[in-house]
């Protein structure tokens, strides 16, 4: 029988900014705005929602029907966060890839938007993959070994020949979530590359 994991459909990717990383939320917004107006990103853009007000959330979230984009500060680590709404086509490896493409490619911009003058900085080191599906996805080691295939598939293309440390939340109310360490510092736009 096939493991539920095989029809997750709702993940996500976030790609961390570096510790020395000082970024105005604000100045965010009328980024993401732009955004729509070039869709500078994939999706059909909708909407701007600013939770810069909540401490540690999902900071400015720029809503999409495919999937959201995020300026998220979640457990004071900031970074660019992208999850899927929508069915993705392929299996759940060439999900993960896709997701994780789009995080990325968010977050080149971001790292690169004139108006933030430098604010945003990617180590490109340290990604986390989440499931927003915990009845196909619970937080359990049984998920992260029906998991593992893909998540290893996407890190020999992203880290190819290095050994990535992989972590998790231990807490099964959490939910499922893996940390990617990679053992040095990789460019956005070699992650990028790599993924095609």
């Amino acid at each position: 029988m096939e493991s539920p994991v095989a029809e997750l459909q709702r993940i996500g990717c976030k790609v961390f900014f570096t510790a020395a990383a000082a970024l105005e939320l604000d100045k965010v917004v009328p980024i993401f705005h732009r955004w729509i107006q070039t869709s500078a990103v994939a999706g059909m853009l909708i909407d701007v929602a600013d939770y810069a007000h909540v401490p540690a959330g999902p900071g400015i979230l720029l809503v999409a029907h495919e999937g959201n984009y995020a300026l998220d500060v979640s457990g004071g680590r900031p970074g660019m966060l992208y999850y899927s709404k929508q069915p993705i086509s392929g299996d759940v490896a060439q999900r993960l890839r896709r997701v994780c493409a789009l995080a990325l490619h968010a977050a080149s911009l971001l790292e690169g938007e004139p108006a933030l003058n430098g604010a945003v900085r990617i180590a490109g080191d340290e990604l986390r993959l989440f499931a927003n599906d915990r009845l196909r996805a619970p937080n359990s080691e049984a998920t992260m070994d029906a998991l593992r295939p893909a998540v290893d598939a996407l890190l020999s293309t992203l880290y190819p020949g290095a050994t990535c440390a992989l972590s998790g939340a231990a807490d099964p109310r959490e939910r499922f979530t893996v940390d990617i360490h990679a053992p040095a510092p990789v460019p956005v736009a070699t992650l990028l590359t790599r993924l095609g």
